[in-house]
């Protein structure tokens, strides 16, 4: 009679490698997703008058790509813990439980977050400038620094995330990528 045989060993694989693609594809589509919704509402927000909707509209569609990189590298972080945090959600969640909506979530979370760091990174530099320029030469980011980030702005960094998460989500659905066994 012989032994039975050994179970085969566990191997990490099965959860790294499809977190590691999931936290590329947020990273890589994510940030794009993000500015591509985040401009056009910023400037709905920000619209005072109807002639200046009219005008930004035509500035925003000329320099849509312009202003892509820099929506680009500020999102490339929550982006790529975005999808970290899908892939545990996604490994972690029962099967019943919405992914897509999930990923919406969190990205709204960590549009937060860098909502959270854009004050923080303002305050720094309001400070740096007033020590050692002058309490006057600061003025022109004091609306920034001093948190008055517009509710119209806070609100559309926000919905860019959530968007961004779910276009992210969709997107590791339809190549059939998933952390879950």
């Amino acid at each position: 009679m012989t032994a039975p045989a050994a179970p085969p060993p566990r191997r990490a694989a099965p959860f790294f490698l499809p977190a590691l693609g999931l936290v590329l594809l947020f990273a890589a589509l994510g940030p794009a997703v993000g500015g591509a919704v985040f401009l056009p509402l910023a400037l709905y927000a920000e619209a005072q008058a109807q002639a200046i909707a009219h005008i930004g509209w035509i500035a925003t569609l000329v320099g849509h790509a312009f202003a892509l990189i820099p929506a680009y590298v500020l999102g490339l972080v929550p982006a790529a813990f975005t999808g970290l945090a899908y892939a545990l959600y996604d490994a972690w969640a029962p099967r019943a439980f919405p992914r897509v909506l999930g990923a919406a979530a969190l990205g709204a979370v960590f549009a937060h977050a860098l909502y959270l760091w854009l004050m923080w990174a303002g305050a720094a530099i309001e400070d740096w400038i007033s020590v050692d320029f002058g309490s006057s030469a600061g003025g022109f980011i004091e609306d920034w620094a001093a948190g008055e980030f517009d509710v119209g702005l806070y609100r559309a960094l926000l919905f860019s995330g959530a968007a961004a998460g779910l276009a992210c989500a969709a997107a590791a659905g339809l190549i059939g990528l998933k952390a879950r066994g």
